[in-house]
């Protein structure tokens, strides 16, 4: 039996593989952008930095006032998420973020090995 008119439908599941991946990944950066914020964090201490991201972001952040001691940031302006705002200030210190279960972030400053005598 012959079936005229009857092509590969590969080509078409292709294309609509290719539509639903490009829908897919715009409403991944849609998303991204509807959480940015706009951030003004001057430069300096980080402590009043850290204390400025807070107010601006809406985030639970955590950190020890004695790891944020004697550090300084430059600061983060523009539209970004909060995340990526928080790593740039961030950016140049020995602090890292872990974010909880509950969605807090918490700053953890590596611990620095001492010299140990034998």
């Amino acid at each position: 039996m012959n079936r005229i008119g009857r092509k590969n439908p590969a080509p078409r599941a292709a294309a609509g593989w290719r539509i639903a991946v490009g829908v897919a990944c715009a409403l991944m950066a849609g998303l991204t952008w509807a959480n940015a914020r706009e951030f003004d964090v001057g430069g300096g201490e980080l402590k009043p930095a850290l204390d400025a991201y807070i107010a601006q972001s809406g985030v639970q952040l955590i950190y020890k006032v004695e790891d944020v001691k004697d550090l300084s940031t430059r600061g983060v302006k523009g539209k970004l998420a909060a995340d990526a705002a928080l790593e740039r200030l961030l950016d140049g210190t020995r602090l890292r973020i872990r974010r909880g279960q509950d969605g807090a972030m918490v700053l953890i400053a590596p611990v620095v090995a001492t010299g140990t005598r034998p």
